[in-house]
């Protein structure tokens, strides 16, 4: 076990990012590498950070305020300084930003490149019209936009899934390429697991979305979720969605992107992270923690020392343990 000290105490969040590791709160960011040491700060004032990542770019906003940064694993890259309040983010691995901004009747989704200009998109959202965006998704490349959108219909709310592109959907009203309508079931969120494929995780349903043909979105697979869905978390071409049991316990539903299961295993504590890492699924709250391979194999369920923060995969059987004492690197036996 290596032990050093935590990179800052102030800030509270981690998240996956590139090749190392982001560390973020309400007055800075900072990205570290695989053994924990810094490589860049950068200072700021937020009440309420928002991060989004896609693949070598990532973006961080202050929602319901008006600012909000694009970075890299070089740094920050672009300033974006708004009229209107943050609602809602998604990146491009390529740095474009899309926010959904709220003004007095309508939301509108704006668009930035990763310097911060602002692009001339826009797409405009109302209640009573077209709809209210609970969530979105950019594609990787940037030309393609998921949103799960609920509107008003004869007093009643109802759902839909909208496709945006900005390159083949050029000639399309409003670049519109695809929609499609669910009823009553919410959709809180949507994910372009890859340049083809988007997953959108319903109340009671999970819908797979094809883009092999970007004009012509198709459903191509209906993954149900019989029981209340605790989490859900994706890699490039895994889906995993937990559901909660009777009596405190949960279950894991792994899938692949034909929404075929591939296992299926019991989660037996409460736990406050779920997410891939490497070739495992770690589970993992304070102090508590458990490691699966993708087979469902048990490879570790255990307490750590210290109060986690968060896990970070570093190759076979070794991890990073950020935890309010300090950084631990832990091999798992």
């Amino acid at each position: 076990v290596r032990e050093k000290e935590a990179a800052g105490e102030s800030v509270s969040e981690f998240m996956d990012f590139g090749m190392g590791i982001l560390q973020y709160g309400k007055d800075g960011m900072s990205y570290l590498d695989r053994s924990g040491n810094l490589l860049w700060n950068y200072g700021y004032s937020m009440r309420n950070p928002s991060v989004a990542v896609n693949g070598e770019y990532g973006a961080i906003a202050d929602l319901k305020s008006q600012t909000a940064f694009i970075f890299n694993e070089e740094g920050v890259q672009g300033t974006v300084q708004t009229n209107l309040s943050i609602l809602n983010l998604t990146v491009s691995a390529h740095g474009v930003l899309a926010l959904v901004l709220d003004d007095t009747d309508a939301s509108y989704i704006y668009f930035y490149d990763k310097t911060g200009l602002k692009l001339d998109i826009k797409v405009k959202t109302a209640l009573a019209g077209e709809g209210y965006p609970l969530d979105l998704s950019l594609s990787p490349t940037g030309t393609g936009l998921a949103v799960s959108i609920v509107y008003m219909d004869q007093g009643s709310m109802q759902s839909r899934i909208a496709f945006y592109n900005f390159d083949v959907g050029k000639t399309e009203a409003d670049r519109v390429v695809g929609f499609f309508k669910y009823g009553e079931m919410l959709f809180p969120e949507i994910r372009y697991l890859n340049d083809q494929l988007v997953c959108a995780f319903g109340d009671s349903k999970a819908y797979l979305f094809s883009l092999a043909n970007e004009a012509q979105p198709k459903q191509v697979a209906e993954i149900p979720c019989e029981q209340e869905v605790q989490s859900v978390f994706t890699s490039d071409d895994s889906i995993a969605i937990v559901e909660k049991e009777d009596g405190g316990k949960y279950r894991l539903h792994l899938y692949n992107t034909s929404g075929k299961e591939k296992m299926n295993a019991e989660i037996p504590f409460s736990y406050t992270h779920g997410e891939f890492s490497g070739d495992y699924l770690i589970f993992y709250d304070e102090t508590e923690c458990l490691v699966l391979d993708q087979s469902g194999k048990e490879k570790f369920h255990g307490n750590l020392e210290g109060t986690t923060r968060k896990l970070y995969f570093l190759s076979g059987s070794r991890f990073l343990q950020f935890s309010n004492q300090g950084l631990r690197e832990i091999k798992l036996k």
